[in-house]
């Protein structure tokens, strides 16, 4: 507000990050109009980014890293929810990427250029749970000062994820159905419910019969499992290994601007023997512990980096004794990935014969 409203002021005041100026006195339904304006362009400016994010390389079923069979069944049942408007539900332990996976089939669905709205459920204390989807009008409790449209109704046309959906009581569980089929929300304090389009995919790091059993209404269930998505843990993945690796000391070479090359074969064994309990958010937390550490002339990480830095105790319980079966496919598999699916090459640099080499490759059923 200023007293000057001249162009030099303006020009000054705009500089300086001021989005607009009022001269003095100023008129109150003058004031109210800008300030909305304002907010409007914020709200947008805010869509536009978010929407770049998620239309960004990060997103995409193509952008996941994996070679495995276990991953390449997820993505033909994520491809078919792409296409679908049905509920979805993910499941998986902690760390496989489930929000991922809901964004990459937002991202590839009609809704794609629409909202996509993550929600921790466990996160939301359960008395907030029916004002935090909902929303709430002004007045309608203590605390209230202003009306406030509620993350369903921030979501409308586009996609809702409800991580850990679980951890919401039951008894709102019965209002949240009701809200899904009917399609229309109730603000806390309104008598008019809102008509509202989106498209839910809801997750869980609980075991399918537990989570069935246990934490969700069985109504709630078959109305959230319509397309059912089952996320394999890192340890039944394990060719992923290499790549995810590979991945992620590309990303931290940038982030740490070191010149990592690679990893030891002693090393990459140490990986493959170990449980990631934490799966792909654990392996990507121990590349960059590493890395953020590593000495500048160094170039290689290895079976003592990843020892260093790995609890004992978890290691210990979770190690698993890999055979030499088990070994003997993952050094073909690595190779033919060095090799980059040149057969011929990738016998050379195991030392075995052309013909010794496609025996182990149909015996393992291995993909080239």
């Amino acid at each position: 507000m200023t007293g000057q409203g001249t162009i030099p002021t303006a020009v000054e005041a705009i500089k300086r990050g001021a989005s607009d100026f009022i001269p003095k006195p100023f008129d109150k339904d003058v004031l109210l109009k800008k300030l909305e304006a304002i907010r409007t362009r914020a709200y947008l400016e805010n869509r536009v980014t978010n929407l770049r994010e998620l239309v960004s390389d990060k997103y995409g079923f193509e952008n996941i890293i994996s070679s495995s069979q276990a991953m390449m069944d997820v993505f033909e049942v994520a491809s078919a929810a792409v296409s679908s408007d049905a509920p979805a539900l993910i499941v998986g332990e902690t760390g496989t990427g489930k929000e991922l996976i809901a964004k990459a089939i937002h991202v590839k669905s009609k809704r794609g250029n629409e909202p996509f709205i993550g929600v921790k459920c466990e996160a939301i204390p359960k008395e907030l749970l029916e004002s935090e989807l909902f929303g709430y009008k002004k007045g309608s409790f203590t605390g209230a000062l202003k009306d406030h449209e509620g993350l369903f109704m921030a979501a409308d046309k586009g996609t809702i994820f409800l991580d850990e959906i679980g951890a919401m009581p039951k008894e709102f569980q019965v209002r949240l159905l009701r809200a899904l089929q009917e399609r229309k929300v109730r603000p806390i304090g309104s008598a008019t419910e809102l008509p509202v389009d989106i498209r839910i995919i809801s997750a869980t790091n609980r075991t399918l019969d537990e989570f069935k059993n246990t934490y969700l209404r069985e109504d709630m269930f078959f109305h959230l499992a319509v397309i059912l998505i089952d996320l394999p843990p890192l340890r039944k993945r394990r060719e992923d290994i290499p790549l995810l690796v590979e991945h992620f000391i590309r990303a931290f070479n940038n982030a740490y601007s070191k010149n990592i090359m690679g990893i030891t074969e002693s090393g990459l064994i140490t990986l493959y023997r170990y449980g990631f309990p934490g799966n792909i958010r654990e392996l990507e937390n121990l590349i960059e512990r590493i890395i953020a550490v590593m000495p500048p002339n160094r170039t290689e990480i290895t079976e003592k980096d990843i020892k260093s830095h790995l609890l004992l105790s978890v290691a210990k319980a979770q190690e698993t004794s890999l055979s030499l079966v088990e070994l003997e496919r993952v050094a073909i598999e690595q190779a033919i990935r060095e090799c980059k699916g040149n057969k011929s090459k990738a016998a050379k640099v195991l030392g075995i014969s052309r013909d010794t080499f496609y025996k182990k490759i149909k015996l393992f059923e291995i993909e080239a």
